[in-house]
């Protein structure tokens, strides 16, 4: 439920309405009708969704709630709900056996070809915002358009957008131009000539949303390490960490890539999903 109450409190800071949209087909349906007398699956599915909708409307009264029920496979009824929203909120199941949230195929595939940004939010999301956003900037497409789109997020919200660049050692064959620009080498003194030169191109990346958002508090971030395991830490006290999906494949986890997929399935915070501008 905490996708749930995520997705009720953006409504109403964006004024918005909330779809709640409930998707499962049932396997043998008719053989599991008869293996249970007086189970209704369209019955139990829209209980569902009537304690989904009595939760928001209690969180959020002045929210317009429209509750949809689909009886069919769950990635393709999502896709076709979310091609006119803003954004699709789903959520994780918890931790696994090795301490990494379950997304599942279901939550890589959506995050992954949905035509709107994907936020997944773990059931063990917790605590009062913080007022502060994260977002991965590497200079690839997606990465500028999960940028633009946590500029919006951050001036809804009132709240501080932390711009972040993750450079490798030495940077990774998938790393965005920013992140090679700013390599220049393994040694203390290379490294922090690195990292000046990451803010200077971080400072110029920020522009258009700095001229665009005037309003919004901004700070670069620049760290060294592993992409991932670095951007969850920096998230760690964050409202939502915002980062792009740019694929290299034609599978779901490689559309995703393996940053966008590693975050989603370790962070205990909010993740947003923003695909790069398709040519």
């Amino acid at each position: 439920m905490r996708a749930l109450d995520w997705a009720a409190d953006e409504a109403r800071i964006r004024d918005r309405g909330l779809r709640v949209v409930h998707a499962f087909e049932w396997p043998m349906r008719r053989v599991a009708a008869r293996g249970a007398p007086g189970f209704d699956p369209d019955d139990f599915a829209r209980r569902i969704l009537d304690d989904a909708r009595e939760r928001a409307g209690a969180r959020t009264p002045e929210v317009a709630i429209e509750p949809v029920y689909v009886d069919g496979d769950t990635v393709p009824v999502l896709l076709t709900q979310a091609r006119d929203a803003e954004v699709l909120v789903m959520g994780s199941r918890g931790l696994g056996t090795l301490g990494s949230a379950v997304l599942g195929s279901t939550g890589t595939r959506l995050a992954a070809e949905a035509a709107c940004p994907v936020v997944v939010v773990p059931s063990n999301a917790d605590g009062p915002r913080s007022g502060r956003i994260v977002v991965a900037v590497d200079g690839s497409p997606a990465s500028m358009a999960a940028l633009d789109w946590a500029f919006t997020v951050a001036e809804d919200h009132e709240a501080t957008l932390a711009v972040t660049m993750v450079c490798d050692d030495p940077p990774s064959l998938f790393a965005g131009p920013l992140a090679k620009a700013a390599y220049r080498g393994p040694s203390e003194s290379e490294r922090a000539a690195a990292q000046e030169i990451a803010r200077e191109l971080l400072v110029e990346a920020t522009g258009p949303g700095r001229e665009h958002h005037p309003g919004v508090r901004v700070t670069e971030v620049v760290v060294a390490g592993h992409a991932a395991r670095r951007l969850i830490r920096e998230a760690e006290d964050a409202d939502l960490l915002v980062v792009g999906s740019r694929g290299h494949g034609g599978f779901a986890g490689m559309l995703l890539g393996s940053v966008s997929q590693s975050v989603l399935t370790h962070s205990t915070r909010p993740v947003a999903v923003v695909r790069a501008p398709r040519d």
